[in-house]
């Protein structure tokens, strides 16, 4: 009985850890297959066989809320595949891992399954990393909207920017509060990211069970998504920020990050697979 109260405490303090609204995402990275050591597989079917993958397990999951999958531009290797997963909690996020049927509701036929499933994996190195496990602040979120084409893959897709921002101690912070930093980033998001043509999508997110922070300072990840690398370099928000705060006030929301120039990281610039994501 003892035993049981301590796992039933353990859970309930593990899943309550993150703020009400938001959700968790979950960052694993995977390896290609080199195509080109495969004389029977192209990029067609890559881009098909990952395609209908992703798209078949996406419409009968019901823990996995969205996912992005991004793929090597200027960033590491060539190889590196990674795939962004949002879910409610951390129970579903454990559960979608492992723990479910996926694939049998997915693919109700055996032998549709162990195609679907042969097809898959063929593209993949026996590799699998967790790197990150990341709070998603929601009501920041930038959603891209756009319909697919049909002509999107896995060479050709959107750019997406990953960086951290870093968060000050709110003792260094005049004035602030944590009610108020959450108000600035609000009104950044609705003011300023979202009305920005220039970025398709937008998600932030913070510490959860990944990474350190060290000296109470918090690291503030920003995955965006622009159309081209030329619409990256034009995205600047300086005017946006002016017309949403006021030239003289613009340091209300920059006063709770450190100096860009003193503390940010650039992790990489992907590609993603729209027809894989969710």
């Amino acid at each position: 009985m003892k035993k049981l109260l301590l796992v039933a405490l353990f859970t309930t303090m593990v899943f309550s850890q993150y703020t009400d609204g938001n959700t968790v995402v979950t960052w694993s990275k995977y390896k290609w297959e080199p195509i080109g050591e495969n004389p029977d597989i192209s990029w067609m079917d890559r881009n098909a066989d990952v395609a209908t993958y992703q798209l078949a397990r996406h419409k009968v999951s019901r823990q996995l809320m969205s996912s992005m999958m991004l793929t090597h531009f200027w960033t590491g290797e060539s190889e590196d595949v990674a795939i962004l997963g949002e879910f409610r909690n951390m129970k579903d996020a454990t559960d979608y891992a492992g723990f479910n049927n996926i694939d049998d509701m997915a693919w109700r036929n055996a032998d549709e399954r162990s195609t679907a499933l042969s097809n898959y994996n063929r593209h993949f190195q026996s590799y699998h990393e967790d790197v990150h496990i990341l709070e998603h602040w929601k009501a920041l979120e930038k959603k891209n909207t756009a319909a697919l084409t049909g002509e999107e893959t896995i060479n050709n897709g959107n750019v997406v920017s990953v960086s951290i921002r870093y968060w000050k101690r709110m003792s260094e912070v005049e004035g602030g509060s944590g009610e108020d930093r959450l108000a600035m980033m609000k009104k950044y998001a609705d003011e300023v990211v979202k009305q920005n043509p220039k970025i398709v999508s937008q998600k932030v997110l913070t510490h959860l069970w990944s990474g350190s922070i060290e000296g109470g300072v918090l690291p503030v990840f920003y995955i965006t998504e622009y159309a081209s690398l030329e619409d990256m370099a034009a995205a600047g928000n300086a005017a946006l920020e002016d017309a949403a705060f006021g030239a003289e006030n613009r340091g209300d929301y920059w006063k709770y990050f450190h100096d860009i120039w003193d503390n940010h990281t650039d992790l990489g610039i992907f590609k993603t697979f729209a027809p894989a994501n969710k």
